[in-house]
Order: structure tokens, then C-alpha cells, then sequence
């Protein structure tokens, strides 16, 4: 005879077979998508447990995909001593040693250059024609992309079909299926576009200053060889040595190739080693003209003048033809010629941009990440690719991501990479590798910021945007958001 007791005790282990019966059938069909929607949160999903449908952070705690509180300031914890390169610099065995000379760099140079997909090119061996079609098939393409896409503007709503449709009818390719390729230099700073607007495009409304269409930027004196204008000539579409892109018409300046062939092969420059230079009209420094970014150059004249070099700067003439003129720059903001490739020379470059604001693209005459590593480097003579991407596939390339835990990939890196000339990169960020402090990897790069959860689970953006220093367990509050975590490969410059 059953019991009331037992026929409780039977309904209840009933009960239980039935929950795990389901919570298995939950988790078995938690789908592809799923996975994805953990990875976009910057989580890695082998990471976390998975319970039914609900999704846990190992430390442990639940993550909230409602919602997100406003951008704040996030808190570095470093030693002050940290926030110089002296620092770095004396635990290096041979900080002065040469890593390469001049013919050296040269030939690493012609080696990116020919790097499969690189984006690099010679400007001044670029073809005197391009096809007309094969432009055609660029514009189409950039503009299937982001239609598909869904993106905002600056007052959060989201673009409509006649927006881009209005982009690409204002493109001119002419009429000819050959066109004729002109060459210019840039006369200022350049924004280089996706798509000739400086209409802000946003992938999310959280992050107002990532602007989609800003693909880089180029300093003044860049040659470019220009493919096509917009029907009212105020863009122009451009090749540059590392990018390609839409620029201001205004800010180039048209010349001949034999022109723009003698302007790359100048001798006798100054390079920029300041994070920034100003450019004056009079020996004195006092007529303003324009600052200059770290790697700038610029050829310049043999004038005995105590504080200043005089050099030849591109300005655009009336009818948009070149015109050089002479201009001055102060001689603690450049050095005449390129500075020896070594470790102390990268530390103390790489230092003068220490909390320099971030300017996604190079936006607002700053730079991110990977345009930070560009203008150090071109200090040296070093030419690399734009892309974090292509960075990292120069030089000698390690695989991090395969090392696995944090403990395995921290000793990967201290066994191979070497101070100042190494990068560390994980996909959408590149870092310069700067040396350890207690068996730790430590860096220096351009960052714009970080997620993080608090004790009620708000999802959080601490907002960074500037140059800092730091070791790689920044972000180490969220399950697998780490930069340890994240690294995937490293390599090195030589």
C-alpha cells in the first residue's frame, strides 16, 4: 500500500527526472547563434558554463544583455615609475645595439611592400591608367557591404536604403573605360573615407566616436595617385602607399609624376620624432602654418639657423597645381635623417605619446592603435601596412592563440618576443611589447576601451581612450575578455 509519504517522494523524484530531462533537451538545442551572441559580448564561450538557455560567467556572474551604463573612467593601477621609457629601458641587456641598418630596412621594406595583400603600394610605380569597371566593382562592392549591415547615424537612427544609394550616385567615373591616373601630394592632414561624406556612420549608438567610414589618415606631403573625383570635384578617390580611400580635393595638390618620383626619393630630410611638430612660415617660429605627426618628412635646406631647419613643404596653388614652399620647424621636434633601429629609440618614441588621446582612424589628427605603431616606426624608415591585420603578419610571427591557458601564453611570449620591436595582437587590436615586470608581459598602445560588469551585472564601457601602459590582464573581471586571453599571435620587426 502506498503511503501519502511515499506517494510524495515518488511524485518528487518524478519531478526531477522530468527537470533534467528538459534542461538537457534545452542545452542540446542551444544553437550556432547562440554561441555567436557570447562571442560578440567579447566572451569567449569555452569560458563560461552553460546552463539551459541562461549563460554564466565562470567568476562566476550572469550576463546581462540589457542594457548598457554610460562610458566611464577607467582606473589604471601602474607604479608611476612605469610611465617612462628609462624605466623599460634598463632592463635591456644592449638598448643601443643596431636591430638593422639602412640597406637592411630597405630590403624588409621591399618585403612588405610584396607581402600578398599587404595594401601596400609604390605610389610612384603605380600604372598611369586604371579600368573604369574595375572601380566600378570596388564602389559596388563597399556599398554591398554596408547595406547589409545595420548602422546609425549620430542622432541614433538607422540609415535608410536612399542614403547610400545617394552616396554612390554622387561618384563620377566618366565615360571612358580607361581612365587616366593624376598624381598628387597632400598639402594637410587628410581624413580618408570609405564613402566621400563626412556623415557620421555608427555600428551601434554606444560608441559615437568609432565612425565607420573613417578608414585613416594621411600627413601632409603623402603622395597619392588619384583615380576619380565626385561630380562636384569635392572628393577625390586616392591610392596612398598603406591606404585607399576618399580625401577632401582641397587638401591635395596636383603635379606630374616625374614631380611626385623626385618628392619620394628626396634626400637630406628631417624626420618627425615629436608625437606632434608645428610648421611655421618664418625662421623665428611665429607665423603659424600646420602640425605635422611622429614620422612625418621632409626635405631640408643647408641654412645655418641656430634652432630651426628650414625645409620644403607641398602647398596647393590656386588651380590646385603643387607649389613648394619654404617653411621652418624646430629642431628638438625632428631629426636629420632616420633614427638608428634600436630598442632605446623605439622606447623613447613610443613614451612621447604616453595618454595622447585616441582618434579611431587617425580622426581628429590623433591616432588608434595600429596608426600609433605606423608613426613610430616610419621614425626608422619602416614602412608598415595600415591594418592591425597586416601589421602583425610582418617580420617573424608567433602563434600565441594555441598556447592555451594564461600561465602557457605569458611564457610563449617572454621566451620569444623581444622588447620594443615586437608586437602583441588579438583581432581589432595591435600592441607594442615594451618588457615584463615579475614574470609578467607588459605593453604600451592606443586603446579606446574595455567592457566590464559590476555586482548587478550592467553591462559597462570603461571608457580609456588614450595611449597607456599596462600588463595584459586588463579586462581579467569578465570570463575570457582579458587581453591574455584574447592575444593570438605576436611577432617580431627585424
Amino acid at each position: 500500500m502506498i503511503t501519502g509519504k511515499k506517494f510524495f517522494i515518488i511524485l518528487v523524484l518524478i519531478s526531477t527526472v522530468l527537470f533534467i530531462f528538459t534542461e538537457l533537451r534545452d542545452f542540446n538545442s542551444f544553437t550556432e547563434v547562440q554561441y555567436r551572441q557570447i562571442t560578440n559580448t567579447g566572451i569567449d564561450y569555452n569560458a563560461v558554463s552553460i546552463l539551459t538557455k541562461d549563460v554564466f560567467i565562470l567568476n562566476p556572474s550572469k550576463i546581462n544583455y540589457n542594457g548598457q551604463a554610460d562610458k566611464i573612467a577607467f582606473e589604471l593601477k601602474n607604479p608611476r615609475y612605469m610611465k617612462t621609457a628609462g624605466y623599460w629601458i634598463s632592463k635591456l641587456k644592449n638598448p643601443d645595439k643596431i636591430i638593422l641598418d639602412s640597406r637592411q630596412i630597405n630590403k624588409l621594406n621591399e618585403k612588405f611592400f610584396k607581402q600578398k595583400n599587404s595594401g601596400m603600394i609604390r605610389v610612384e610605380k603605380y600604372p598611369q591608367t586604371v579600368s573604369r569597371s574595375s572601380l566600378i566593382k570596388i564602389f559596388k562592392s563597399r556599398l554591398s557591404w554596408y547595406k547589409n549591415k545595420k548602422y546609425f547615424n549620430e542622432k541614433a537612427e538607422l540609415i535608410t536604403p536612399d542614403f547610400w544609394t545617394n552616396l554612390y550616385d554622387a561618384i563620377d567615373t566618366g565615360a571612358k573605360e580607361i581612365i587616366q591616373v593624376k598624381y598628387a601630394l597632400a598639402t594637410e592632414y587628410c581624413d580618408v573615407r570609405i564613402f566621400p561624406s563626412y556623415e557620421k556612420v555608427l555600428s551601434g549608438t554606444s560608441s559615437k566616436d568609432i565612425d565607420r567610414f573613417q578608414e585613416e589618415s594621411l600627413d601632409m606631403g603623402t603622395p597619392v595617385a588619384v583615380l576619380c573625383r565626385t561630380k562636384d570635384k569635392a572628393w577625390s578617390y586616392v591610392m596612398a602607399p598603406t591606404e585607399e580611400g576618399w580625401v577632401e580635393t582641397k587638401n591635395i595638390s596636383f603635379t606630374n609624376k616625374a614631380t611626385l618620383i623626385d618628392w619620394v626619393n628626396k634626400q637630406n630630410i628631417v624626420v618627425v620624432t615629436n608625437s606632434k611638430a608645428d610648421i611655421f612660415a618664418d625662421a623665428q617660429r611665429t607665423k603659424f602654418v600646420d602640425y605635422v605627426r611622429m614620422g612625418t618628412t621632409f626635405p631640408y635646406y643647408e641654412e645655418k639657423i641656430k634652432k630651426s631647419y628650414a625645409i620644403k613643404i607641398p602647398t596647393r596653388g590656386k588651380n590646385g597645381n603643387l607649389i613648394f614652399k619654404k617653411a621652418f620647424i624646430s629642431k628638438n621636434d625632428v631629426s636629420a635623417g632616420y633614427l638608428a633601429y634600436t630598442q632605446r629609440n623605439v622606447l623613447n618614441l613610443a613614451f612621447k605619446h604616453l595618454n595622447a588621446p585616441y582618434g579611431w582612424g587617425g580622426s581628429g589628427g590623433e591616432q588608434d592603435c595600429s596608426g600609433y605603431l605606423g608613426q613610430i616606426f616610419k621614425c626608422f624608415g619602416i614602412m608598415l601596412p595600415e591594418t592591425s591585420t597586416n601589421k602583425i603578419r610582418c617580420g617573424k610571427v608567433f602563434d600565441v592563440k594555441k598556447s592555451g591557458t594564461e600561465k602557457e601564453k605569458n611564457k610563449l611570449i617572454l621566451k620569444n618576443a623581444s622588447p620594443a620591436i615586437s608586437f602583441l595582437y588579438f583581432p581589432g587590436h595591435i600592441m607594442l611589447y615594451i618588457g615584463t615586470e615579475n614574470n609578467k608581459p607588459y605593453i604600451i598602445h592606443a586603446i579606446w576601451g574595455l567592457t566590464s560588469y559590476d555586482s548587478r551585472n550592467n553591462k559597462t564601457l570603461n571608457y580609456i581612450n588614450r595611449v597607456i601602459v599596462s600588463d595584459l590582464t586588463i579586462g581579467e573581471e569578465v570570463a575570457g575578455n582579458s587581453l591574455i586571453d584574447r592575444v593570438s599571435k605576436l611577432n617580431i620587426i627585424k
